[in-house]
Order: structure tokens, then C-alpha cells, then sequence
């Protein structure tokens, strides 16, 4: 009993279709589909397969080929959509900044931190999540709130230690409840990440 030449199984006489090469060298049909995408040449012999055999298969190579290119497209169209959402997340998140900048331009500091403390996720340490830690330690900087502010401002910059504005209100904070010496700290730092 033959066997395959490309997937090395057996070839069952009067059930499997299979062909062979001018050299006689065996092979299933569907393995020899697969195997036409790749080469029409014997994998074994490397001869050519007759036009007339090669011919018989087209039209599972357009298929595959269309297979290929619509799983392409849908992949294109997939990033697309992906940084078309990315985009308008920014554009959100740069809208829902300046909303929070312009109340605290207009000291309603109390409207700001509900905002801000609305959208933070303690567990997140990407740039749009720093920016909001950034703010509320800003803002309960401007309310007065130091021991609140400094908070905030901490966690920042243990997670970005080169937020010079984060390292700025939080030597303005350790000056306003007198912790010299942290402010000193704070302030070295905002030279190291200059």
C-alpha cells in the first residue's frame, strides 16, 4: 500500500483520490491541493505536475486566495476600527481634561476632584491615568488640601519618577505643612529629571 508523499499516511486503495507525479510518486488529492498553493513541482522529485493535473485544482486555489485576502481585509479593517477607537478615546479623554482644567481655573475644586476621583483607577499606571493622579494632587494643592495632595502626588511619581510638575506640587505641599527636608527631596528630584 502506498503511502502519501507529502503527509506520509497510507493511501487506501479505491477510497482515497489520490495522483501521482510522471514518476510515480504518489499523493492524496487534498494533500496535493494544499501542495499546488506552495509549488507545482513533486515534493519529492521536484518535476513539474503536468498543466492538465495542475488545472484540475484552480479552483480551490482561488478560494484559498480569497480566503487569505478576506481574513487580510478583515484584519485591516479590524486595526483600522482599533485606531479609529484609540483616537476618538483621546480625543475624549483630552476633552474630559480640559473640562476638569477649566473648573479648576474657576476654583470649583470641589466639582474637579468629583470628576477626576470619578475616572481614576488606582490600579492603572497608564499616561491618561497618571494625568488624572497628577491633577488631584494639584487641585487638593490649590483647596488647601496638603496632606491630600501629597498623597496623590506620591503615588505619581513612585510610578513616574520623572513628572517634574508631580515633584513641583509636592515640594510646594511638604513647604506649606513644613517637612523642610522632603521638600528639599522633592525639589532635588525636579533637577535630576531636568
Amino acid at each position: 500500500m502506498p503511502s502519501c508523499i507529502v503527509c506520509h499516511l497510507n493511501i487506501e486503495e479505491n477510497t482515497d483520490a489520490h495522483y501521482e507525479c510522471e514518476n510515480g510518486h504518489p499523493v492524496h488529492k487534498y494533500c496535493l491541493a494544499e501542495w499546488l498553493m506552495h509549488s507545482h513541482n513533486c515534493p519529492l522529485c521536484n518535476d513539474p505536475y503536468p498543466q492538465g493535473l495542475i488545472d484540475q485544482f484552480k479552483d480551490f486555489k482561488e478560494q484559498k486566495e480569497k480566503e487569505k485576502q478576506d481574513a487580510l481585509d478583515k484584519e485591516l479593517k479590524e486595526e483600522a476600527i482599533q485606531k479609529m477607537q484609540q483616537v476618538a478615546n483621546k480625543i475624549v479623554f483630552l476633552k474630559f481634561i480640559e473640562n476638569v482644567e477649566n473648573l479648576i481655573e474657576g476654583e470649583n475644586y470641589n466639582e474637579a476632584i468629583d470628576k477626576l476621583l470619578d475616572s481614576y483607577n488606582e490600579s492603572s499606571v497608564d499616561d491618561n491615568n497618571l494625568k488624572v493622579l497628577f491633577l488631584l494632587g494639584k487641585t487638593n494643592f490649590l483647596k488647601g488640601r496638603y496632606d491630600l495632595a501629597i498623597n496623590f502626588l506620591f503615588k505619581l511619581v513612585k510610578i513616574r519618577f520623572d513628572y517634574p510638575d508631580g515633584f513641583l506640587f509636592l515640594c510646594k505641599a511638604y513647604e506649606k505643612i513644613g517637612l523642610k527636608d522632603k521638600a528639599q527631596w522633592a525639589y532635588d528630584r525636579i533637577k535630576e529629571s531636568k
